[in-house]
């Protein structure tokens, strides 16, 4: 079959207009939306956003911003009448770094108020009086750091020498003629990663962490910054300046001061620290006082939009199964209540005027769209949907079946709770498929561990299997959340703790033989694939079975202690197994593919970003060398300049057509060109 015959190429579906952030104004009347597409010269290729604003009540959007420059962040003035955001627009390449660009909601050409090209500006808030933002940016490098770079006298000292992020300061200016000098608010051997103003203006609230490393979110804090902007001129802050309120041992844990500025509402994770994740929202006094706990969430895993009418309540979103619920805390005691759990998958979620939440929700076979949720009536109005490309497929789609099933290994907790668990998966079989007609089958298993399968629209690019495109061929996909995945509860979640490739291996297995007891899928055509903690899943079964023609193994874990040594979370693995792989040596060997690899004759297909720092391409390369040396068919595809995810347009479209046709080669016998 010829590639360009398949109307659901990667190609097309690249061009699907993915929306990636919500800003709902402060009077709840309008929305600002981000939509990314690809822009594919004969010189780049790279996924910008522009911002489109909609109206409450209905009407065709506006783009408020075009060109070849990336735009995103968008920040409502307290007003309403100005919107700040992020934007390279300043570098005509279009490879600048980001800045602060402001424009007016009536209309206009935006203008900046910064124009850094050492250091890119990452985060911007209003003051609470419109006079100022505030904003997130790594410090510059000196004057000493630049001659050392030009004359190639900069040796990087591992593990000491940092780029710290600090908060500065700007003055609000309509188009001034020069740009307003900004002043760095906060100074020493820190790293800020958050930062909110309390009502006032008088308070900034700021996480910060000791270090911009990935593994110091377990070291988060919470703290509170004193200073009228107008006289913070010559007196920056160090981190003791900073009034400590808490650890919140959190990975992304986002402030939320009430609207009467007496508390602060953060998420926290457990104590101590797990990346396994479990959480919860817990109040900080602003003087210092006692913290209030709200409810724990029933996923244990939650994550905060705002705070609801009169302080009353803060609002949450969270995941249940495939689908995400929002949830009202109570800010008074530990209860708390469902408001709305549609069977959709809702992200980027934002809430303003406190009566209000706006949202982006899609299921598997409607592109997402963007939503408001009226707190008062409980009613739910889409409010606007980017545009599909003109030659978007009008094409067959997968039939689709959500399945349940018991797996053969019991459940064990820390608690010592046990019990055969129920295991979801979705199934995708092939459109049109003729009653009693048994189809290839395959696998695909999500990263994290704690990762899910969620109701996202087929079409879309979230994920690393192109799902219409092998139905297309005929071929079904099963995607199963076993233990271990987030959707199910704390204990389902750490459920597979010390227990890598053998519980949540079971789990995948029972499903794939029940779908084979039913007589929908044949047994002699399986493939299995994954990225990330999804290819140490894959790497890990065609080591165990011969069960699978072929699999494909996307940034995959397959060396358990080189991967600890050379990963930018190298305790990520200690806490998963109980203990560091020199005081656990059998453990880590037994539960890594790349000990237990001799003798795999399942054909592979590995791709790998070449500067990924999460899962090193190290890992990639081992297992390629230990099958090519087995004389296993096996390809290594390895994609330049890209991290753990592939974020190019042209390679992400690479990177999802591969294994479609290495699964039509070797479940098929088909060769795709």
């Amino acid at each position: 079959m010829e590639t360009n015959d398949r109307r659901w190429s990667t190609e097309i579906q690249v061009h699907y207009p993915l929306i990636t952030e919500v800003a709902l104004s402060p009077d709840g009347r309008w929305v600002v939306y981000g939509v990314r597409e690809p822009l594919m010269t004969e010189n780049r290729s790279v996924f910008i956003t522009h911002l489109y604003l909609a109206s409450a009540s209905g009407g065709e959007p506006i783009q408020l911003t075009s060109g070849a420059h990336h735009n995103h962040t968008a920040r409502w003035s307290p007003d309403g009448n100005h919107l700040a955001f992020l934007s390279n627009r300043g570098d005509a390449s279009g490879e600048g770094k980001a800045n602060i660009y402001v424009m007016r909601l009536a209309g206009g050409e935006p203008w900046p108020l910064t124009a850094y090209t050492e250091t890119a500006v990452t985060d911007v808030v209003w003051a609470p009086d419109g006079q100022y933002l505030t904003f997130l940016m790594p410090e510059p490098p000196t004057e000493e750091k630049q001659r050392a770079r030009k004359a190639k006298a900069d040796p990087l000292i591992w593990g000491e020498d940092f780029d710290f992020q600090h908060v500065y300061n700007v003055p609000f200016a309509v188009a001034p003629r020069d740009l307003p000098e900004a002043i760095q608010v906060t100074q020493g051997p820190f790293h800020v990663v958050k930062l909110a103003w309390m009502p006032g203006g008088e308070r900034l609230v700021l996480v910060h962490r000791p270090t911009p490393e990935e593994e110091a979110w377990t070291e988060s804090v919470l703290a509170l910054l004193s200073f009228m902007p107008d006289r913070i001129r010559n007196l920056p802050a160090d981190e003791t300046a900073l009034e400590e309120l808490a650890t919140l041992a959190e990975w992304s844990p986002t402030p939320i001061p009430s609207p009467d500025g007496r508390w602060i509402a953060c998420l926290t994770g457990m104590q101590p620290p797990r990346w396994g994740g479990a959480n919860r929202v817990v109040l900080y006094a602003a003087d210092g006082g006692e913290m209030r706990p709200l409810m724990e969430t029933p996923d244990g895993q939650c994550w905060p939009i705002g705070w609801g009418a009169e302080g009353r309540a803060v609002y949450v979103a969270e995941q249940c199964g495939i689908d995400t619920h929002i949830w009202a805390l109570s800010a008074a005691d530990q209860t708390g209540r469902a408001v709305l759990t549609t069977p959709t998958y809702k992200g980027s979620l934002h809430t303003a005027d406190r009566g209000r939440i706006a949202f982006v929700a899609e299921t598997f076979l409607s592109p997402n769209a963007l939503y408001l949720w009226d707190s008062a009536s409980g009613d739910v109005q889409q409010v606007a949907a980017p545009s599909m490309p003109d030659d978007w497929p009008a094409a067959p789609v997968p039939d689709i079946e959500v399945l349940r099933w018991t797996s053969p290994v019991p459940l064990k907790d820390t608690m010592a709770q046990e019990g055969a668990p129920e295991i979801e998966g979705i199934v995708f079989y092939p459109p049109d498929r003729p009653p009693g007609q048994v189809c290839p089958l395959v696998v695909d298993v999500h990263g994290g561990p704690a990762g899910v399968f969620q109701r996202r629209f087929l079409g879309g690019l979230d994920r690393y299997c192109n799902i219409p495109a092998l139905a297309e061929l005929g071929i079904a996909v099963l995607r199963v959340n076993p233990r271990g995945s987030s959707g199910y509860g704390r204990t389902f979640r750490f459920a597979n703790y010390k227990d890598w490739g053998r519980g949540d291996f079971a789990d995948i297995l029972a499903g794939v033989d029940l779908l084979v007891k039913q007589g929908q899928v044949d047994a002699e055509r399986l493939g299995i694939m994954g990225w990330s903690y999804g290819g140490y899943m894959t790497s890990w079964a065609i080591t165990q079975t011969d069960r699978f023609d072929a699999a494909c193994v996307g940034a995959g874990v397959t060396n358990l202690m080189s991967f600890t040594g050379t990963a930018d979370i190298p305790g990520f693995l200690p806490d998963y197994f109980g203990a560091e792989f020199w005081e656990d040596l059998d453990t880590y060997r037994s539960h890594s593919a790349l000990f237990n690899v001799r003798g795999v004759t399942t054909p592979t297909l590995i791709q790998h970003g070449e500067s990924d720092v999460r899962v090193p391409l190290s890992q990639g390369r081992e297992l390629y060398t230990a099958l090519k040396r087995q004389g296993v068919p096996v390809r290594m595809v390895i994609y330049p300049r890209q991290g753990h995810s592939v974020n190019e347009p042209r390679l992400r479209s690479d990177v999802r057509q591969r294994p479609v046709a290495w699964f039509a080669r070797w479940l098929l016998d088909e060769v795709l060109v």
